[in-house]
């Protein structure tokens, strides 16, 4: 994929991880090899959409994660392209990380065990270290912002940390806009990939879901929040609402979306899919990825957990979570509903 010097420049320096173009012929999964002048680099996609305009797209995205310091200069950057293709890549950066780091981490950690951790889709870049009394730890740094920065997640671990089996929270530092957030490391491997999985995700689901909420600070993802923000972007999202569900329309989907809004309100993890759940040894289970933690409607965990389980081809075992969870079958306009939303959050 050929791309200007400017943005081969950004995304090699870590300023950049989504590319505008016209180019529809890569898809998610796909490693490819950017060109610019005479360098090459090599990433993968992460996520593809498609949008009508360009206004639309810079409405839904934030302009700084393509390289930009305004909206305008992201706009007027892009405004030969007519078929808006955005892809979001990951790629390895060569930055020396303890280079970066203040004091405060720098006395908890042993520079020399740190080792990057390329796993996942994350917008933050993940380490693997040691504390210097040999406890293993996870420094995450976030040099974008995204829809969830790592203070949010800092915030949110620490509140759950004598509610839930999560990771004990060490620091978390912002210098010259770069986010640090030093946790424990959490031990255990995805729990599908031990033995009669689904019942623990069933149980664990369901004591997410009963943490008492009266004192929690964290409502970004509370229904009626997420109506608001649907509404107001339903002509950017209409033509997507619309490929998935062919018989609405834009009234039909406000209508839906207004009536159907699910009104139960638990505490949910906000991303949790099967990779986000870890069991030990002795099937102690535990919760990492944090920063979307908010009161919701249960069906926020239920419609991402179900796309995991279809995505790592474990759909086979979905009834028994629901068994495990307290459920016969999922309501179909609560999924519905979510559905729509979900073309709205990413």
């Amino acid at each position: 994929m050929k791309i200007s010097s400017r943005e081969f420049n950004n995304i090699k320096e870590g300023k950049q991880v989504y590319i505008v173009s016209d180019d529809n012929s890569y898809d998610n999964k796909d490693i490819v090899l950017l060109e610019s002048n005479d360098d090459t680099l090599e990433v993968e996609i992460t996520i593809k959409y498609k949008y009508n305009s360009l206004e639309d797209c810079f409405n839904l995205l934030p302009f700084d994660l393509f390289g930009f310091e305004t909206q305008e200069e992201a706009l007027d950057y892009y405004k030969d392209i007519n078929d808006i293709i955005v892809y979001r890549i990951k790629v390895d950066n060569d930055r020396k990380l303890e280079d970066n780091l203040d004091d405060e981490i720098l006395d908890l950690i042993d520079v020399s065990s740190i080792v990057k951790n390329n796993v996942g889709h994350s917008a933050s870049e993940v380490y693997e270290l040691k504390l210097k009394d040999g406890t293993e730890a996870i420094l995450k740094v976030q040099y974008l912002s995204s829809r969830n920065d790592l203070k949010g997640e800092y915030e949110r671990n620490k509140w759950l940390e004598d509610k839930l089996n999560v990771p004990k929270v060490f620091c978390f530092k912002e210098i010259n806009k770069v986010q640090y957030y030093l946790r424990e490391k959490s031990i255990g491997v995805s729990v599908h990939k031990v033995d009669n999985f689904a019942p623990l995700v069933g149980e664990n689901l369901k004591e997410i879901h009963s943490v008492d909420i009266s004192d929690c600070p964290f409502d970004n993802n509370d229904t009626l929040k997420l109506l608001d923000i649907a509404l107001s972007k339903i002509d950017i999202i209409l033509p997507n609402i619309i490929e998935l569900y062919p018989d609405m329309n834009k009234e039909s989907i406000i209508e839906f979306l207004k009536n159907k809004r699910p009104l139960d309100r638990v505490l949910v993890h906000g991303d949790y899919s099967l990779p986000n759940i870890l069991v030990d040894v002795d099937r102690t289970v535990s919760l990492i990825d944090l920063g979307d933690v908010s009161i919701s409607t249960k069906y926020f965990d239920l419609y991402y957990l179900r796309k995991s389980f279809n995505r790592n081809k474990k759909m086979d075992y979905f009834n028994e979570f629901l068994e495990s969870y307290g459920l016969s079958s999922l309501d179909d306009d609560s999924m519905k509903w979510m559905d729509i939303i979900d073309k709205v959050l990413y």
